[in-house]
């Protein structure tokens, strides 16, 4: 084969030591600098995919994922399931569970301040994971029907300096009534029943209570229910929520609406890390181009006798084409296998450069180690088009004219 010829003249190429010891040079800076940008792009992209996915986990387990209500007549308690789209297109879309729920935001008063907020309204103890610790006998009785308790976070009990027992006063601005005096929000007294402990700042706003104890401030009837919220086994896939709930039946109210800004900023700030990484892969493949052409002006004699003997122009492009290549694929798969090894190992590694301990998850994605490699074997062709055509370029009688 005419390929396996040009491959064969390209690998010789590629492993014998050059007299020309500046190409060298450049050559072994280019594969050095393929290597260190593909391994610096897999850990930055590894590292900043574990923050992602930790913040997901630590800061979206504990608000609504989506709230969904219907456009028309609220739910009815017990049916609430049946009116739901059916269970297979919940279970493709990764949907977990589906709990009632009465949700609305709120301001909280007291003898020693006021605060603004979110209360979440609940029928068990396991319709949100900041309520895991208590039993259905504690849920019972901290939230009973009727008696309007109220259980708040830690960091909402210290700013307002309440315990539990004391007294709360709970206005809701979005269910205002008209009086002679003007508008004034719906407002009632509750009791404190409990204070849980969150590692985020929701603990500083959302509070709990009966479903139907908030749902009479909020007009609702007792057997009726505001909407259902939705768990999902990756919060990231609310966007195919519309597939299944269209927008004329239902409202979808998503965890876009408190941290969509938050989410927005990280990932914008691992495509910039990823594109601002990505140009150390582009200068050293650069360097490919730089040392092929010094190659060719190095080679010329030897290329025109490979023509005399038959080789054809096409055949000679192969050549560098398969050099330029060979230092790209080089350099691209020692940095992946050392991107990878470092990134599965970078927690240990920092907690041995670092004793007092620091805590960095990381993730690998395949694919976008696929997407790197790619790139890098993309440009690391593109820079042997030039040299390739010069090469194909000589004519042997030019070259061997003074030979």
């Amino acid at each position: 084969m005419n390929l396996g010829i040009s491959f064969f003249i390209a690998l010789r190429y590629w492993r014998a030591k050059s007299a020309d010891r500046f190409g060298r040079l450049v050559t072994n800076l280019a594969s050095a600098g393929i290597v260190l940008g593909v391994m610096a792009l897999i850990i930055v992209l590894s590292v900043m995919n574990g923050l992602e996915n930790h913040q997901k986990k630590q800061v979206l387990s504990n608000i609504p994922h989506a709230i969904i209500m219907p456009q028309a007549a609220p739910f009815e308690l017990s049916q609430f399931h049946q009116t739901l789209p059916e269970t297979s297109k919940q279970s493709a879309l990764g949907i977990e569970r589906v709990v009632p729920i009465n949700l609305t935001n709120a301001i909280y008063q007291t003898a020693h301040g006021v605060s603004a907020g979110q209360v979440i309204g609940v029928r068990e103890y396991t319709d949100d994971p900041l309520l895991g610790y208590l039993d259905q006998a504690q849920f019972a009785e901290r939230l009973p029907q009727g008696e309007f308790k109220l259980i708040i976070g830690a960091q909402l009990a210290d700013k307002l300096k309440v315990q539990v027992g004391d007294k709360i006063r709970l206005m809701l601005t979005e269910n205002s009534q008209y009086t002679p005096f003007g508008r004034v929000p719906t407002q009632r007294l509750f009791t404190i029943s409990d204070i849980y402990f969150a590692q985020n700042e929701v603990s500083g706003y959302e509070t709990f209570a009966n479903l139907a104890d908030i749902g009479r401030l909020m007009r609702i009837k007792p057997e009726n229910m505001q909407g259902v919220r939705l768990f999902l086994k990756d919060p990231f896939k609310i966007t195919a929520l519309s597939s299944i709930f269209p927008e004329e039946q239902w409202k979808i109210d998503d965890w876009r609406s408190q941290k969509g800004e938050f989410f927005q900023a990280v990932r914008m700030e691992k495509n910039m890390m990823g594109l601002l990484i990505s140009l150390i892969i582009v200068v050293a493949v650069s360097n490919i181009v730089t040392s092929l052409s010094l190659m060719v002006v190095d080679k010329q004699g030897e290329i025109a006798i490979l023509q005399t003997q038959g080789l054809t122009k096409r055949q000679v492009r192969h050549i560098f084409i398969w050099q330029g290549f060979l230092v790209g694929l080089v350099g691209t798969t020692v940095g992946a296998i050392l991107g990878s090894l470092i990134s599965l190992n970078l927690d240990s590694i920092v907690n041995m450069l670092n004793p007092n301990g620091l805590f960095l998850p990381t993730e690998i994605d395949f694919v976008q180690i696929i997407i790197i490699i790619g790139f890098s074997l993309g440009l690391a062709l593109i820079s042997t088009v030039y040299p390739a055509y010069r090469a194909s370029k000589v004519e042997p009688a030019e070259a061997l004219r003074y030979e």
